[in-house]
């Protein structure tokens, strides 16, 4: 597990945040300047991990719901084809899935460089979060609106882009089906 040997926590108002440096300045200044005020606010939580003297990686998740509109969409039959793939039996009414939202998620690029598969680990760490609340509170998707340089990461683990209309966009809208993870959660139980 690429978490050995470092400490792995939510983040609270109390929390010293250790210094962090992920190449992107946008993902370094909300940890460092916003990731708390958005706890307090309800809008986002972020876990962090921790060495003893430096931030390793964060990420940032809240509560979502993917909105499936056909404006997005270069064709009535290209939703419908989405939505299919979201759901078994297609409601005409059902336009929005529960989901939970991927705000943030940075690794240290020094250490990107020389641990591997820690981002892969946090989003990991996401899915059997949901799983486990699925018993509470319905999420059938794990979002995230990826930033062009990290589009292979995500799908890699098996993220698809919910949309072609926002190909060539800084950021694109993608989604994973937790059906299957359920599935298998469900048999471990």
């Amino acid at each position: 597990m690429p978490f050995t040997g470092f400490k792995f926590s939510k983040l609270n108002s109390a929390t010293n945040i250790l210094p962090f440096e992920c190449g992107d300045e946008d993902l370094n200044s909300f940890l460092s300047n916003k990731a708390i005020a958005y706890k307090k606010e309800l809008l986002a939580t972020t876990y962090i991990l921790e060495s003893e003297e430096k931030t390793i990686a964060y990420l940032s998740i809240y509560n979502d719901a993917l909105a499936v509109q056909e404006k997005n969409f270069a064709s009535k039959s290209a939703l419908e084809r989405t939505v299919k793939k979201i759901i078994d039996h297609p409601k005409r009414h059902l336009r929005q899935f529960p989901a939970i939202k991927i705000g943030r998620l940075a690794v240290c690029k020094q250490t990107k460089e020389t641990r591997k598969g820690i981002g892969r680990s946090l989003v990991n760490y996401v899915i059997n979060l949901a799983l486990e609340q699925n018993s509470s509170c319905a999420c059938q998707l794990i979002t995230v609106d990826a930033y062009s340089e990290s589009l292979d990461f995500y799908t890699k683990l098996g993220f698809n882009f919910l949309t072609e209309k926002d190909k060539g966009e800084d950021t694109r809208q993608m989604y994973l089906d937790l059906r299957p993870y359920m599935n298998a959660f469900e048999e471990t139980l």
